[in-house]
């Protein structure tokens, strides 16, 4: 970028920003509102669901359990995804446990050394889903009646991230490293010093997404607020916050509407990956993009699922819609969380023999 191209992108950026702050400040109450929200979302629903995958995607890096795991999957993520083994823990954590749990998995393998660069790069343009609980329980159950809705768009984003990152294995042509996990096999720390470090990951991992929450709440209250028509309000709560756009979207649009702002994540979401991956720095414009096509996937899959399964929806449902935790809240994330459980006590075993 010439010197007058950045200068010109500074310039935009401060103005930005300036205007940001004027209207946090004309706007104090809406803005002190959503802040409050945002602070609510978090300690009620974001914590208790995300905090435990969290730590459980560094404890699988910290303690070498990636690595083992990769040993007896590469076979399987070599050819379809063109990344090592060790991203067949992120990949499945990914799919249960949420939005930015791929992308936190990914960052710790980069950080302890066990993947390249270049393949935690491709990783974390496509490891990004919803979790089960928002899914089926909160958009199938909640929105829709139907537990069948909830696991066809489930079904249907899980397909779009694994179609995704076998298409960017030859859009992103990069060489694996071979010798990328060597050192790690054979520097695997203590698991008692592993159990901590990841609980201050996550810990670390947590304050950054709840922040982007608290910021994003602050914000969209304000626009929501003076901004009244629907028309206007509906596509902009899609761009920013996946929540509150499918529980709008899902009135009078249809339920392909739905299942795209799931895919597509919302900017929200977006920053809390990127806060997520950490030193991993991934092509802004491709990972939109990305977002947008994995959004477009998910919303025809789900079409096609409907048809085939010949699922009813009752759109226009009377029933009041609770604040649903859309990160966990599933058999699978209590699988997950007893794990995270017996992984705590056999650490503090081996801990105090050491």
């Amino acid at each position: 970028m010439s010197k007058n191209a950045a200068r010109t992108v500074n310039i935009f950026k401060a103005t930005g920003i300036f205007l940001l702050c004027v209207v946090s400040l004309r706007f104090s109450e809406e803005c002190s509102k959503g802040a409050e929200n945002g602070i609510g979302l978090c300690l009620s629903t974001l914590v208790p669901s995300l905090f435990p995958f969290m730590v459980l995607a560094s404890y699988i890096t910290e303690s070498g359990l990636a690595e083992k795991i990769g040993r007896h999957l590469s076979w399987l993520t070599k050819p379809i995804f063109g990344l090592d083994g060790c991203f067949a823990s992120a990949i499945i954590l990914s799919l249960v446990g949420g939005y930015p749990v791929g992308a936190k998995t990914v960052n710790s393998l980069y950080k302890k050394g066990a993947a390249s660069e270049s393949e935690c790069k491709r990783a974390g343009l496509f490891l990004v889903c919803s979790g089960p609980g928002f899914l089926v329980n909160f958009i199938g159950v909640q929105l829709y009646s139907s537990i069948e809705v909830g696991f066809i768009i489930f079904a249907a984003q899980c397909i779009s991230v694994l179609a995704l990152g076998f298409a960017l294995k030859f859009v992103c042509r990069n060489k694996l490293d071979d010798n990328s996990n060597s050192e790690t096999l054979i520097s695997t720390p203590q698991k008692g010093d592993a159990l901590v470090k990841s609980v201050l990951d996550g810990a670390r991992g947590m304050f950054a997404i709840c922040a982007f929450v608290v910021l994003f709440s602050a914000f969209t209250e304000i626009f929501c607020s003076h901004i009244t028509d629907e028309n206007i309000q509906k596509p902009f709560l899609i761009l920013t916050e996946v929540c509150n756009a499918v529980t709008a979207v899902s009135k009078d649009f249809p339920i392909e509407v739905v299942a795209f702002s799931a895919g597509f994540g919302g900017l929200c979401v977006h920053f809390q990956i990127f806060s997520a991956l950490g030193n991993i720095k991934v092509n802004k414009m491709l990972f939109f993009f990305c977002r947008i096509l994995q959004g477009f996937i998910t919303a025809l899959l789900t079409h096609l699922g409907i048809k085939l399964f010949s699922v009813t929806t009752d759109v226009f449902s009377t029933s009041t819609v609770e604040n649903f935790s859309f990160f966990g809240g599933t058999s699978i994330s209590g699988a997950a969380l007893l794990f995270t459980a017996l992984c705590f006590l056999y650490s503090l075993k081996n801990y105090k023999q050491n």
